[in-house]
């Protein structure tokens, strides 16, 4: 009985022990697989620009499409495109949104980096505003005149598609470069006579100069769009990375499509700006995350444009496929890739 008796509680104690070993690796399991899922969260840097240019990170902000897809964002606002992308090719942003102007900009200069998407086109987003109270009336008045634009932007392509389609020499004005931010009083201290601007701030402008301004728009003479770049370095550590934020994308495209009135929203209170003035510039955007073939068509256009003027360091026309990152987009939606490779 004795024997019998230490048996079981030694086989009870064994068993016990086996349970809490059991239960104690169960614990540690978890919070192993606890950590995993948190170590799953990858934390990234954006770099956008405060302006319409921006409508799907916005959204994508806002509803937390990004914390969805298993990203913390940490956004750094600038008052640029150009200057987002400066933040990303200073090692200060993982991602930024830039207009493609300045992308090709930092291409032709030597810069390695990849357009993973086109997020938004539009065709009315750029114009001139100029004084009236100066006789500036119509296009030609612009010759000799002083006109403020940022340098490298799309604004600045545009400046120069409406002068050549109204007959005027970019040498025939003088160009100072100034920012956006800096427009309204430069035009009101006579610092310069007209500015090449986009929206909302070109609707801006335009409501505070009132009857002493002129606004000179041409919807077809250019189209400009809007990308999301990385670095190359980038791209090849983090492909997992890339495909969540344009799922993010995607769905902050869908809830534009489905609820435009609510975006409009966003968008006003994001870029604190009028709803009137969002509302009447919104159907000239057009939001989709895609790779389009006008996007090559833009960037080489622009290329033989900076090149005329001695505007970049590069000499020659790149083949722009090589900086293109086809992988992120063909895999979460390869119906919108549609450049011809």
């Amino acid at each position: 009985m004795g024997l019998h008796h230490n048996l079981f509680f030694r086989t009870k104690g064994i068993s016990r022990g086996i349970y809490l070993l059991a239960l104690v690796l169960a614990i540690t399991g978890c919070q192993q697989k606890s950590q995993e899922a948190k170590g799953s969260v990858a934390e990234i840097t954006l770099a956008y620009p405060l302006s319409t240019s921006g409508v799907l990170t916005h959204i994508a902000l806002k509803n937390g499409y990004f914390a969805e897809a298993g990203l913390k964002v940490t956004a750094q606002i600038k008052t640029t495109g150009k200057a987002a992308l400066d933040d990303l090719l200073e090692g200060k942003a993982d991602f930024a949104t830039a207009a493609d102007t300045p992308i090709m900009f930092a291409i032709t200069n030597g810069k390695k980096i990849y357009l993973i998407a086109e997020i938004q086109t539009s065709t009315q987003d750029e114009g001139i505003v100029a004084r009236r109270d100066l006789g500036i009336i119509k296009p030609s008045d612009l010759k000799g005149k002083k006109i403020g634009v940022t340098l490298g932007t799309a604004a600045d392509f545009f400046m120069d598609s409406f002068f050549l389609m109204h007959g005027i020499n970019r040498q025939e004005v003088k160009i100072i470069d100034v920012n956006p931010e800096e427009m309204l009083e430069a035009l009101r201290h006579g610092r310069v006579d007209a500015v090449s601007i986009w929206n909302p701030l070109l609707k801006q402008l335009q409501k505070e100069l009132g009857d002493k301004g002129v606004v000179f728009l041409e919807e077809d003479i250019s189209t400009t769009l809007f990308c999301f770049v990385v670095t190359y370095e980038f791209a090849k550590q983090n492909p997992k990375v890339i495909k969540k934020v344009l799922k993010a994308l995607i769905k902050a495209e869908e809830f534009v499509m489905q609820h435009p009135e609510e975006a409009k929203k966003v968008i006003a209170e994001a870029t604190q700006t009028e709803p009137a003035i969002i509302d009447d510039i919104w159907d000239g955007l057009t939001f989709k995350v895609t790779l389009d073939q006008s996007l090559l068509t833009s960037l080489e256009d622009q290329t033989r444009w900076a090149q005329k003027y001695g505007l970049t360091k590069g000499i020659e026309i790149h083949n722009y496929l090589d900086f293109i990152y086809f992988d992120g987009l063909q895999a979460v939606r390869p119906e919108t890739v549609r450049i011809i490779r």
